[in-house]
Protein backbone atom coordinates (compact mmCIF):
# COMPACT_ATOMS: atom_id res chain seq x y z
CA UNK A 1 0.00 0.00 0.00
CA UNK A 2 3.13 2.55 0.57
CA UNK A 3 4.41 2.57 -2.68
CA UNK A 4 1.08 1.91 -4.31
CA UNK A 5 -1.19 4.95 -2.66
CA UNK A 6 1.40 7.74 -1.12
CA UNK A 7 -0.76 9.82 0.92
CA UNK A 8 -3.52 7.55 3.08
CA UNK A 9 -6.14 10.50 4.79
CA UNK A 10 -7.40 9.37 8.09
CA UNK A 11 -8.58 10.96 11.20
CA UNK A 12 -6.89 9.31 14.20
CA UNK A 13 -3.23 8.25 13.75
CA UNK A 14 -2.19 4.45 14.98
CA UNK A 15 1.14 5.72 17.03
CA UNK A 16 2.17 9.16 16.86
CA UNK A 17 5.99 10.23 17.43
CA UNK A 18 8.34 13.03 17.69
CA UNK A 19 9.12 12.59 13.50
CA UNK A 20 5.72 13.39 12.80
CA UNK A 21 5.26 16.15 10.26
CA UNK A 22 3.27 19.33 10.97
CA UNK A 23 2.07 21.63 8.18
CA UNK A 24 2.33 24.89 10.17
CA UNK A 25 0.48 28.27 8.89
CA UNK A 26 0.52 31.64 10.45
CA UNK A 27 -2.44 33.06 8.16
CA UNK A 28 -1.55 31.99 4.76
CA UNK A 29 2.03 31.58 4.96
CA UNK A 30 3.26 27.85 6.32
CA UNK A 31 6.84 27.45 8.23
CA UNK A 32 9.77 25.81 6.68
CA UNK A 33 12.51 24.78 8.50
CA UNK A 34 15.74 26.10 6.75
CA UNK A 35 19.02 23.83 6.51
CA UNK A 36 22.35 25.01 4.37
CA UNK A 37 21.49 22.95 1.72
CA UNK A 38 17.22 21.94 1.41
CA UNK A 39 14.08 23.01 3.04
CA UNK A 40 12.19 20.83 5.13
CA UNK A 41 9.03 20.09 6.58
CA UNK A 42 8.57 20.93 10.64
CA UNK A 43 8.17 17.76 12.80
CA UNK A 44 6.88 17.42 16.37
CA UNK A 45 10.69 17.37 17.62
CA UNK A 46 10.91 20.95 15.94
CA UNK A 47 7.75 22.17 17.83
CA UNK A 48 8.75 21.20 21.54
CA UNK A 49 12.17 22.45 20.58
CA UNK A 50 11.39 25.99 19.25
CA UNK A 51 8.55 26.22 22.03
CA UNK A 52 5.82 26.84 19.04
CA UNK A 53 2.57 27.01 20.36
CA UNK A 54 0.26 25.48 17.76
CA UNK A 55 -3.74 25.40 17.70
CA UNK A 56 -6.83 23.70 15.36
CA UNK A 57 -4.28 20.63 14.92
CA UNK A 58 -6.16 17.85 12.72
CA UNK A 59 -4.44 14.87 11.86
CA UNK A 60 -4.99 14.37 8.11
CA UNK A 61 -3.41 10.68 7.15
CA UNK A 62 0.04 9.35 6.11
CA UNK A 63 2.62 10.35 3.66
CA UNK A 64 4.54 7.34 2.46
CA UNK A 65 4.03 6.17 6.22
CA UNK A 66 4.76 9.23 8.02
CA UNK A 67 1.78 10.97 10.34
CA UNK A 68 1.22 14.62 9.10
CA UNK A 69 -1.01 16.89 10.70
CA UNK A 70 -2.21 20.44 10.16
CA UNK A 71 -1.95 23.08 12.59
CA UNK A 72 -2.08 26.86 12.98
CA UNK A 73 0.86 28.85 14.96
CA UNK A 74 -0.67 30.49 17.88
CA UNK A 75 2.68 32.12 19.46
CA UNK A 76 6.34 31.66 18.24
CA UNK A 77 9.33 33.11 19.16
CA UNK A 78 10.59 36.26 17.14
CA UNK A 79 13.97 35.08 17.85
CA UNK A 80 14.16 31.89 15.58
CA UNK A 81 15.72 32.12 12.69
CA UNK A 82 16.46 28.87 11.39
CA UNK A 83 12.84 28.59 9.89
CA UNK A 84 11.33 30.81 7.28
CA UNK A 85 7.45 31.50 6.31
CA UNK A 86 6.32 31.02 2.73
CA UNK A 87 3.06 31.27 0.69
CA UNK A 88 1.84 28.21 -1.27
CA UNK A 89 2.43 29.06 -4.62
CA UNK A 90 5.84 29.87 -3.91
CA UNK A 91 5.99 26.42 -2.37
CA UNK A 92 4.49 24.77 -5.20
CA UNK A 93 8.07 25.68 -7.19
CA UNK A 94 9.82 24.19 -4.02
CA UNK A 95 7.87 21.03 -2.68
CA UNK A 96 7.62 17.71 -5.14
CA UNK A 97 4.11 16.94 -5.46
CA UNK A 98 2.80 15.05 -2.52
CA UNK A 99 3.99 17.44 -0.22
CA UNK A 100 2.53 20.22 -1.87
CA UNK A 101 -0.50 18.55 -2.15
CA UNK A 102 -0.65 17.90 1.58
CA UNK A 103 0.28 21.53 2.13
CA UNK A 104 -2.73 22.51 0.64
CA UNK A 105 -4.84 20.06 2.52
CA UNK A 106 -3.71 21.81 5.51
CA UNK A 107 -4.45 24.92 4.37
CA UNK A 108 -8.02 23.97 3.01
CA UNK A 109 -8.45 22.65 6.25
CA UNK A 110 -7.59 25.09 8.66
CA UNK A 111 -9.58 27.50 6.65
CA UNK A 112 -12.81 25.34 6.37
CA UNK A 113 -13.05 25.34 10.28
CA UNK A 114 -12.28 29.34 10.37
CA UNK A 115 -15.13 29.81 7.98
CA UNK A 116 -17.40 27.29 10.25
CA UNK A 117 -17.01 28.72 13.37
CA UNK A 118 -20.64 29.20 14.10
CA UNK A 119 -23.32 27.03 12.42
CA UNK A 120 -25.45 27.99 9.85
CA UNK A 121 -28.44 27.33 10.72
CA UNK A 122 -29.01 28.78 14.46
CA UNK A 123 -25.54 30.22 14.53
CA UNK A 124 -24.71 28.18 17.81
CA UNK A 125 -20.58 27.41 17.65
CA UNK A 126 -20.13 24.67 15.97
CA UNK A 127 -18.00 21.85 17.57
CA UNK A 128 -15.42 18.51 15.48
CA UNK A 129 -17.06 15.60 15.40
CA UNK A 130 -16.58 12.93 17.33
CA UNK A 131 -16.06 9.95 14.49
CA UNK A 132 -13.72 7.69 13.22
CA UNK A 133 -14.76 7.64 9.69
CA UNK A 134 -15.32 10.80 9.01
CA UNK A 135 -14.53 14.70 8.90
CA UNK A 136 -17.19 16.81 9.75
CA UNK A 137 -18.37 20.06 12.16
CA UNK A 138 -21.69 19.63 13.98
CA UNK A 139 -24.10 21.94 15.46
CA UNK A 140 -24.52 20.43 19.17
CA UNK A 141 -27.47 22.60 19.05
CA UNK A 142 -29.22 21.90 16.09
CA UNK A 143 -27.36 19.04 14.87
CA UNK A 144 -26.44 20.88 11.91
CA UNK A 145 -23.34 18.73 9.93
CA UNK A 146 -21.29 20.41 7.37
CA UNK A 147 -18.08 18.48 5.71
CA UNK A 148 -14.92 20.22 4.48
CA UNK A 149 -15.72 21.06 0.51
CA UNK A 150 -14.32 21.97 -2.78
CA UNK A 151 -15.05 24.24 -5.34
CA UNK A 152 -15.56 22.61 -9.23
CA UNK A 153 -13.48 24.18 -11.57
CA UNK A 154 -12.60 23.48 -15.34
CA UNK A 155 -9.37 24.34 -16.95
CA UNK A 156 -8.90 23.79 -20.58
CA UNK A 157 -6.18 23.40 -23.46
CA UNK A 158 -7.61 24.18 -26.92
CA UNK A 159 -6.38 23.39 -29.87
CA UNK A 160 -6.40 24.95 -33.96
CA UNK A 161 -4.28 22.29 -35.77
CA UNK A 162 -0.50 23.14 -34.42
CA UNK A 163 -1.58 26.21 -32.15
CA UNK A 164 -2.69 26.74 -28.85
CA UNK A 165 -4.95 29.09 -27.46
CA UNK A 166 -3.76 31.62 -24.28
CA UNK A 167 -5.41 34.27 -23.17
CA UNK A 168 -3.81 37.77 -20.58
CA UNK A 169 -6.15 37.26 -17.51
CA UNK A 170 -6.04 41.38 -15.90
CA UNK A 171 -4.79 40.10 -12.71
CA UNK A 172 -1.39 38.08 -14.24
CA UNK A 173 1.76 40.04 -14.75
CA UNK A 174 2.86 41.63 -17.28
CA UNK A 175 3.88 39.22 -20.69
CA UNK A 176 2.15 36.20 -18.68
CA UNK A 177 -0.47 33.82 -20.38
CA UNK A 178 -2.27 30.85 -19.54
CA UNK A 179 -5.07 28.03 -20.54
CA UNK A 180 -8.65 29.15 -20.05
CA UNK A 181 -10.05 28.32 -16.89
CA UNK A 182 -13.27 28.75 -14.81
CA UNK A 183 -15.79 27.48 -12.12
CA UNK A 184 -18.64 24.72 -12.68
CA UNK A 185 -22.01 26.44 -12.65
CA UNK A 186 -24.20 24.60 -10.23
CA UNK A 187 -26.39 21.51 -12.15
CA UNK A 188 -23.85 22.09 -15.21
CA UNK A 189 -21.25 18.82 -16.07
CA UNK A 190 -18.21 19.54 -16.36
CA UNK A 191 -18.16 19.76 -20.15
CA UNK A 192 -21.00 22.06 -20.52
CA UNK A 193 -18.41 24.56 -18.04
CA UNK A 194 -15.91 23.84 -20.41
CA UNK A 195 -17.68 25.16 -23.82
CA UNK A 196 -19.34 28.34 -22.04
CA UNK A 197 -16.12 29.36 -19.98
CA UNK A 198 -14.30 28.98 -23.80
CA UNK A 199 -17.18 30.65 -25.22
CA UNK A 200 -17.70 33.55 -22.73
CA UNK A 201 -14.39 34.85 -22.03
CA UNK A 202 -12.88 34.43 -25.39
CA UNK A 203 -16.31 34.02 -28.18
CA UNK A 204 -14.99 30.56 -29.81
CA UNK A 205 -16.81 27.23 -29.89
CA UNK A 206 -15.16 23.91 -29.23
CA UNK A 207 -15.74 20.32 -29.44
CA UNK A 208 -13.75 17.11 -29.35
CA UNK A 209 -13.76 18.19 -25.40
CA UNK A 210 -10.89 15.26 -23.83
CA UNK A 211 -10.78 14.47 -20.11
CA UNK A 212 -7.02 15.35 -19.45
CA UNK A 213 -6.09 14.94 -15.53
CA UNK A 214 -7.04 16.79 -12.31
CA UNK A 215 -5.54 18.99 -9.34
CA UNK A 216 -6.57 20.21 -5.88
CA UNK A 217 -5.82 23.71 -6.22
CA UNK A 218 -6.14 25.52 -2.54
CA UNK A 219 -6.69 29.07 -4.34
CA UNK A 220 -8.83 29.49 -2.68
CA UNK A 221 -10.58 25.83 -2.50
CA UNK A 222 -10.74 24.23 -5.33
CA UNK A 223 -10.52 21.08 -7.64
CA UNK A 224 -9.24 21.86 -10.94
CA UNK A 225 -10.30 19.59 -13.49
CA UNK A 226 -7.99 19.45 -16.60
CA UNK A 227 -9.28 18.97 -20.39
CA UNK A 228 -8.68 19.71 -23.88
CA UNK A 229 -10.40 20.72 -26.72
CA UNK A 230 -10.26 21.90 -30.15
CA UNK A 231 -11.58 24.71 -32.09
CA UNK A 232 -14.56 24.64 -34.23
CA UNK A 233 -15.45 28.06 -35.24
CA UNK A 234 -15.80 31.61 -34.60
CA UNK A 235 -13.30 34.83 -33.93
CA UNK A 236 -11.81 35.55 -30.26
CA UNK A 237 -13.43 38.61 -28.96
CA UNK A 238 -11.97 38.92 -25.43
CA UNK A 239 -14.63 39.44 -22.52
CA UNK A 240 -13.04 42.69 -21.19
CA UNK A 241 -13.36 41.53 -17.62
CA UNK A 242 -11.48 38.79 -17.09
CA UNK A 243 -9.31 38.47 -20.20
CA UNK A 244 -7.63 41.77 -21.51
CA UNK A 245 -6.02 39.91 -24.66
CA UNK A 246 -5.93 36.18 -25.83
CA UNK A 247 -4.32 34.63 -29.48
CA UNK A 248 -3.57 31.42 -31.05
CA UNK A 249 0.37 30.89 -30.27
CA UNK A 250 2.74 27.59 -31.81
CA UNK A 251 4.56 26.02 -29.40
CA UNK A 252 7.82 27.85 -30.77
CA UNK A 253 5.83 31.55 -29.69
CA UNK A 254 5.17 29.99 -26.02
CA UNK A 255 8.31 29.84 -23.82
CA UNK A 256 8.57 32.65 -21.32
CA UNK A 257 4.84 33.32 -21.70
CA UNK A 258 4.31 31.34 -18.83
CA UNK A 259 5.91 30.17 -15.55
CA UNK A 260 6.38 26.75 -15.19
CA UNK A 261 5.69 24.73 -12.18
CA UNK A 262 3.53 21.78 -10.39
CA UNK A 263 0.33 23.40 -11.69
CA UNK A 264 -2.30 21.87 -14.23
CA UNK A 265 -2.37 24.51 -16.04
CA UNK A 266 1.32 24.14 -16.98
CA UNK A 267 1.60 20.27 -17.23
CA UNK A 268 -1.57 21.22 -20.04
CA UNK A 269 0.70 23.69 -21.71
CA UNK A 270 3.63 21.23 -21.57
CA UNK A 271 1.74 18.97 -22.79
CA UNK A 272 0.89 20.73 -26.26
CA UNK A 273 4.52 21.93 -26.56
CA UNK A 274 5.80 18.01 -26.41
CA UNK A 275 2.75 16.63 -28.68
CA UNK A 276 2.33 19.25 -31.35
Amino acid sequence: MKNYISFEPSIQPEITNENDMYFLFDQNKMMIKKDKKYLDIIRYQDIVNMNIKIENVQYMGTLNGENCFSAGIKKIDSSIDDSQFMDLKSLMLILDENLFLAASKSYLLLNWEKSHKHCGVCGFPMKRKESLSERALICPKCGYTTWPRTSPAIIVAVTKGEKLLLAHNKNFSHGMYSVIAGFVELGETFEQCVKREVFEEVGIQIDNIKYFGSQPWPFPNSMMVGFTAEYSGGQIVEDGKEIVHADWFSKDEIPGMYRESKSIGSELIKWFIETH
